[in-house]
């Protein structure tokens, strides 16, 4: 389902990922865990072609994302959830409407698109908020519409990049349970975070099953 191998990756002179290698199978679910700055989101952002390594292979739902084009690229990010670290929402549309951009990507539409948006609002508690702005509305409101947008098409793959990190623990324990839910259905899932403690918290909290857990640090993948 998803792996690097021997991937390097820097930002000019700064070496972000040194020979990083990991693997996540399908249906797995896992937490990539490191402190702020030791590269998670670039990890990420490799994962569905946002950044390209400068060397190693990356392979994601069977694909080798170099044998990917810039036409292919669009069709391969459909079958993956992505829930993005500075949210990426778009301000001028309502939250019914950013719900709705991902459901329209695949060509959904009428009755289907609208009750698929409101059974993902009533689950994250945003109903009442539906004709909202996000400008208008709470950071966990947004947090939660910004899961529920990477959702609603029930992708192959979810990933998050630190999701919960801001959020209070009773919030941070239900977002890891709707995707340990998404994951039961099938979802392989990787949830980045910066506290280590967090994978073994949330399945004593929620009697869960044990997750995979990689700690990233100085450029290197452990698990």
């Amino acid at each position: 389902m998803i792996q690097l191998h021997q991937v390097n990756f820097s930002y000019r002179d700064l070496s972000v990922l040194e020979r990083a290698s990991f693997r996540l199978e399908r249906g797995e679910f896992g937490f990539l865990v490191g402190g702020s700055g030791s590269g998670k989101t670039t990890l990420l952002k490799l994962l569905y072609g946002a950044l390209t390594p400068v060397s190693g292979t990356v392979n994601v739902l069977g694909q080798s994302l170099a044998e990917l084009t810039p036409s292919t690229l669009p069709y391969f990010r459909r079958k993956i959830g992505i829930v993005f670290q500075d949210y990426n929402l778009v301000e001028y549309k309502t939250v019914e409407q950013n719900l709705a951009i991902p459901q329209k990507l695949i060509g959904t539409k009428g009755q289907i698109l609208q009750e698929n948006v409101n059974n993902l609002l009533h689950q994250m508690g945003l109903v009442h908020h539906k004709k909202a702005y996000p400008s208008q509305i709470s950071y966990n409101e947004r947090q939660r519409l910004v899961i529920a947008r990477a959702i609603i098409n029930s992708p192959l793959l979810l990933i998050a990049d630190q999701p919960t990190d801001t959020l209070d623990p009773s919030l941070t324990l239900e977002m890891l349970a709707l995707f340990d839910a998404l994951n039961f259905q099938g979802t392989t899932v990787l949830v980045s975070t910066t506290d280590p403690d967090l994978p073994d918290r949330y399945i004593r909290a929620k009697n869960a099953a044990p997750k995979r857990v990689f700690t990233l640090k100085d450029g290197h993948i452990s698990a």
